[in-house]
């Protein structure tokens, strides 16, 4: 054997040694302290607030509840529950505000709205998730 050989061969080993110590003094331990929130189910009444007819706007749900809404659900005056909603995937209402009103949020005649505007007239239950 050469000693080029030799020396690589003792770097394999020295480097293998290494790595099996790095290894098993691995932890997948998170360092760093985690700020996550909670999330919990509601269910509630009618509100007659009108800010949630206020458009597309996004953000209704953390002036209103103080959250983010990540679903929700409209009971129907026939007493079914709708399919459940995600807002900005698939809450768009097939209904438009006939008129303009006028609310802490204003909002304009013709105006497209999300699923959420029937909180103001229907029970709904909605996954409000907070952070603490």
């Amino acid at each position: 054997m050469t000693s080029h050989f030799l020396k690589m061969l003792l770097l394999l080993t020295l480097m293998t040694a290494l790595l099996v110590n790095v290894s098993e003094s691995y932890s997948d331990l998170v360092i760093y302290k985690l700020s996550q929130g909670t999330c919990k189910e509601v269910t509630e009444r009618p509100t007659r607030d009108c800010r949630w007819a206020a458009g597309l706007y996004p953000f209704v749900d953390h002036l209103v509840k103080g959250g983010r809404i990540v679903a929700y659900q409209i009971r129907w005056f026939n007493g079914h529950w709708s399919h459940w909603y995600v807002p900005g995937v698939n809450d768009v209402d097939g209904k438009f505000n006939l008129y303009s009103r006028s609310c802490s949020i204003p909002y304009k005649a013709k105006t497209m709205r999300r699923m959420w505007s029937y909180f103001y007239d229907h029970t709904h239950k909605y996954i409000l998730c907070t952070m603490q």
